[in-house]
């Protein structure tokens, strides 16, 4: 990741006045909500960045993808979990766009739908159908990678209220399955960074353990 993908955010922000639309009627909604410290605008907006960087590698429809990265997590906004925000906010999506008098071709919502439906990807068990999916999928997980993977992770569970257990639970995992090349890829330049944060963490976290107690 570098500068130049903000650059060409910016690019389609003046090119594309739907997704201007959206970004910035998405943007003032999570900016409205304090209380989601992890799953907020300033995540959002790295997403996005994230899905140029894939989408343009997979040669997928950048019409769909950045706005559906840009509401993937709109669920959070309707009162919805950690595990079934992605089902919240594609029921939800057209009630959403409504409400920010935002009109969409239906074939587009569906496709926006079905990559906001599926974002969570190998997590939940869940397989991305469209590329469009996958690279959405993809661009959210690498949220979970390298520094910026850390600094989320904290964020993401204070936001929920877990123990340093969890943290380190999540970070040490490998296994992730992400969904295309350009995706696997990055991950695999910051994943080493996570993990070897998950031991350290874990080897100073050791003298504050509770011990069991035994009767």
């Amino acid at each position: 990741m570098n500068s130049d993908v903000a650059v060409k955010l910016a690019g389609y922000l003046e090119t594309d006045e739907l997704f201007a639309r959206i970004f910035a009627y998405t943007r003032h909604q999570f900016e409205a909500r304090p209380d989601l410290t992890a799953h907020n605008w300033e995540h959002a907006r790295r997403d996005v960045l994230n899905g140029i960087v894939i989408g343009e590698a997979e040669g997928a429809d950048m019409s769909i993808v950045l706005p559906a990265l840009a509401m993937h997590d709109i669920g959070f906004l309707f009162g919805a979990t950690g595990t079934n925000h992605g089902e919240v906010g594609a029921a939800r999506l057209e009630d959403y766009l409504n409400t920010g008098k935002i009109e969409l071709d239906q074939a587009k919502i569906e496709a926006i739908r079905a990559c906001i439906l599926t974002h969570k990807g190998s997590m939940f068990g869940q397989k991305p159908g469209s590329l469009e999916a996958k690279v959405v999928s993809d661009a959210d997980f690498i949220e979970k990678f390298g520094p910026i993977g850390v600094y989320q992770a904290i964020r993401t569970f204070g936001e929920f209220n877990f123990q340093a257990e969890e943290v380190i639970k999540r970070l040490s995992k490998r296994d992730y399955e992400l969904q295309t090349p350009t995706g696997e890829s990055m991950k695999q330049q910051l994943i080493q960074f996570s993990t070897d944060f998950a031991a350290a963490l874990a080897q100073a976290y050791e003298p504050y353990r509770e011990a069991e107690v035994t009767k």
